[in-house]
């Protein structure tokens, strides 16, 4: 099709240039239509153009088209019969074609076949020396137009046919670096070990299955917030924006082994061996660092579990140690004991001794494991840790949050727990108020009373549902009927933490207005108090 097009491109051309002149000739000079030559040989490009319209060449071999050209250098010669015309020159465009795409003994037929029709057509008025130069000069420049014209067409069909190799050589390169892309990729997701490379400007360029897995992001969710949250200790404070593992990877900080606690979207423990790698080939002024994040918790778990084992060992065999020294050292006291039996009861003795001392050993190795008693805990901090996780999903529902009274409000108790609560009341909050509400969380303290409360200008909660909101998996009808993701566990949880710090939770909501929940616990006194 494509060689169609170009035969129908260069008679085209050649019939409107005759057209053009016809036209012209019909103006100036009629006379010269009644020159019987001339008419047949403008009927011959007529033949011609319906010929190269009508034949399929896709079908035919490729030098059937010469037939073309030379058909047309034929009209030309033709119309040279008409005086005064000088219509030689039109023999350029079907020897520009030939010397294209043909090889030079057709370039030179071409020629060859011009001159013939200089001496058959043309008008021989005139001196014969006229006439010979007049032939002469049309071959002569027909010649080195033809020449100069092949010449171009090989050295850019060279150029064409060497770029066509460099561009398969680049693209078989493209496919090989696309598979080896690939089946690295493959390797590297195949890994246990979970891996991410992150920039200076905290941009991850790469990430495996383990991290996605770990973290809780799909495939394609590379800029969104994680799933889960990064702290200090089990159970411990959650890590500030700036101080988690990617933060502290992309500022350059070099990390070996260092211990993170990720309580995950599932509601695990994972104890992480985190490590970064900066990467050779970054730009001047930046950095790449490949972190390198292992899941310990299996191994940290078996550690327990020894511990717990010892533990439970050494305290059941101190009884029975106990007892049977005691009674060893009554028959130490004895005066009848017959033959070898006193030298027996000493070999009884030392044993259990040696064993006294394994037990209380392994009793010392089991009492340094720390317990998690409750510390000062800042309400405030909890709050803004808290929010700042839902940072992301209330700026998506143009919500805003805002927060006020105390800026420090310090009580006793666990902070992992107490971040719980936080998380379920401000989750509420964001997932019940409608888009552009409003979300306040006030903080004072009262009669000794630390007071912490949410308000949301959400949906609100029916009076006769407020008695049930405690209960596990009940859900009111406004969220059900609304779609609105949810168990329907997360308050009762809210009230048992805040219960086991001695505190209260409070709840008034009035529908299509919103909710406010309220929350109270005994200010005790802290060592920071008391100094």
């Amino acid at each position: 099709m494509i060689r169609t097009v170009s035969i129908w491109r260069w008679q085209f051309v050649f019939t409107g240039s005759i057209v053009a002149i016809v036209v012209m000739v019909a103006g100036f000079k009629p006379q010269t239509l009644a020159i019987p030559l001339f008419v047949v040989g403008i009927g011959l490009v007529v033949v011609t153009t319906l010929v190269a319209l009508l034949v399929p060449w896709h079908r035919l071999p490729r030098t059937a088209v010469t037939a073309l050209p030379l058909l047309d250098v034929l009209a030309v010669g033709l119309t040279t019969s008409a005086p005064d015309l000088r219509l030689g020159f039109l023999w350029v465009f079907p020897v520009v074609w030939l010397a294209t795409y043909f090889s030079m003994p057709w370039v030179f037929t071409g020629i060859a076949l011009s001159s013939a029709c200089l001496v058959f057509f043309a008008d021989r008025s005139g001196e014969p020396a006229d006439v010979l130069l007049r032939v002469l000069t049309v071959v002569v420049t027909l010649s080195f137009l033809g020449v100069t014209v092949r010449i171009g067409a090989q050295r850019s069909g060279a150029a064409r046919r060497l770029l066509q190799r460099r561009s398969e050589q680049v693209n078989r390169a493209a496919e090989r670096a696309e598979t080896n892309q690939e089946r690295v990729t493959q390797i590297i997701d195949a890994l246990g070990v979970a891996l991410v490379v992150v920039t200076g400007q905290g941009r991850i360029l790469q990430m495996n299955d383990a991290y996605r897995a770990l973290y809780g992001r799909d495939r394609y969710g590379a800029a969104l917030p994680s799933a889960s949250v990064e702290y200090d200790a089990r159970r411990g404070t959650a890590l500030a924006p700036s101080r988690t593992t990617l933060a502290r990877a992309a500022a350059g900080e070099e990390l070996r082994d260092e211990r993170v606690w990720l309580y995950d979207g599932a509601g695990q423990w994972r104890a992480l061996a985190v490590t970064t790698q900066p990467i050779a080939g970054a730009a001047e002024g930046d950095h790449i660092a490949l972190v390198v994040i292992d899941d310990v918790t299996a191994i940290l778990e078996a550690a327990e579990e020894r511990r717990a084992f010892t533990a439970i060992v050494s305290h059941e065999l101190r009884n029975p140690l106990t007892a049977i020294i005691g009674h060893v050292e009554l028959l130490r006291e004895r005066d009848d004991l017959p033959g070898r039996v006193p030298a027996q009861i000493e070999v009884i003795a030392n044993a259990g001794e040696r064993m006294q001392d394994l037990v209380s050993s392994m009793q010392a190795q089991t009492a340094r494991i720390p317990h998690d008693p409750f510390e000062p805990v800042d309400l405030r901090a909890v709050v803004e840790e808290s929010a700042a996780s839902f940072a992301p999903l209330m700026a998506a529902a143009r919500q805003e949050l805002a927060l006020d009274g105390a800026e420090r409000l310090v009580i006793t108790g666990d902070a992992f727990r107490l971040r719980q609560v936080l998380d379920n009341l401000i989750g509420n909050a964001v997932k019940y108020t409608p888009t552009g509400g409003r979300i306040t969380v006030r903080l004072h303290e009262e009669d000794g009373t630390a007071e912490l409360s949410v308000a949301d200008t959400g949906m609100g909660i029916a009076e006769d549902e407020l008695p049930r909101l405690f209960e596990p998996y009940f859900r009111t009808d406004s969220a059900v009927r609304g779609g609105i993701a949810g168990t329907g566990l997360g308050m009762g949880i809210a009230r048992d933490i805040v219960v086991a710090h001695d505190g209260a939770i409070l709840v008034a909501s009035e529908v299509g207005a919103g909710t406010t929940v309220t929350v109270r616990f005994p200010r005790r006194p802290t060592q920071e108090d008391q100094e």
